[in-house]
């Protein structure tokens, strides 16, 4: 893998870097170590994850913002008629038995620390942080704090820019990427306030065109989305910087010959 950061302009030929999106999450269940753990053995160039705050303030790999509880133990999504709790409602003693994934598995929540330990140094890290209708004064802090500890190849992302304008004032040296789901006239007005060059957006709202005109105004673009499947092979020719995939084993659909990754 290059040492170049995912957010810089391609060489001609080169193809997009690629973000496991909650890990490889289409093989193990989202956001776990184990599928954190399968996106390293698969090659992915980089791991996307969640974070958000429980009650007493630890940062935990989760999503969503609430899981279920049904017969005293927690579930990701709701099996019926049970009783939704808010993730920054509880502590994170409560979290000490695992929980239920939609398959049936049972994984413990991920603590943030232990997740940057478990992800090798060699893939980059994007970071999304929950905030919005559950935003927590604490978070940028948090995560400003963890990510002291792995200086390199990481950046910080968010559908909420306010969270994001705050992580760059107490840690202007991590990137940053402000999600979008909306057609945007034009990013760099979406983006100057944060600051931040790089632009982290749905699939479904742009054009090759619009790529291009965005790459030669200084605006790095990452596209997510599962529709990105139905056209992966020509996305994946646009002068995008990075793809979000669920399953990182698709880019070898479309990747030339890379270098080995370190062991």
């Amino acid at each position: 893998m290059s040492d170049r950061s995912p957010f810089v302009e391609r060489a001609a030929g080169e193809p997009p870097f690629v973000f496991a999106h909650r890990g490889a999450s289409a093989l193990e269940p989202e956001n776990t170590l184990a599928a954190f753990a399968r996106a390293a053995e698969l090659g992915a160039d980089g791991i996307e994850l969640d974070v958000q705050l429980t009650r007493d303030g630890i940062a935990v790999v989760l999503h969503d913002p609430a899981l279920y509880r049904a017969g005293g133990v927690f579930h990701l999504h709701d099996p019926g008629d049970a009783e939704r709790v808010l993730v920054g409602s509880l502590e994170i003693a409560d979290f000490a038995a695992p929980t239920v994934f939609p398959d049936g598995s049972r994984h413990p929540i991920a603590r943030f620390d232990e997740a940057l330990e478990a992800i090798p140094e060699w893939q980059w890290l994007d970071v999304e942080l929950k905030a919005g209708g559950t935003y927590d004064p604490r978070l940028s802090d948090v995560v400003a704090g963890h990510l002291r500890r792995r200086s390199e190849r990481t950046l910080v992302s968010s559908f909420d820019h306010f969270v994001l304008r705050e992580l760059a004032e107490r840690a202007p040296q991590i990137p940053r990427a402000a999600l979008c789901d909306a057609r945007l006239i034009d990013p760099r007005s979406v983006l100057a306030p944060i600051p931040a060059t790089m632009l982290n957006l749905r699939r479904s709202w742009c054009t090759r065109a619009d790529v291009e005109r965005w790459r030669s105004a200084g605006v790095a673009v990452c596209l997510y989305g599962g529709e990105i499947l139905f056209d992966l092979a020509d996305v994946s020719t646009w002068p995008v910087s990075g793809l979000f995939l669920d399953d990182p084993r698709l880019k070898e659909s479309f990747a030339t010959a890379r270098p080995a990754q370190p062991a």
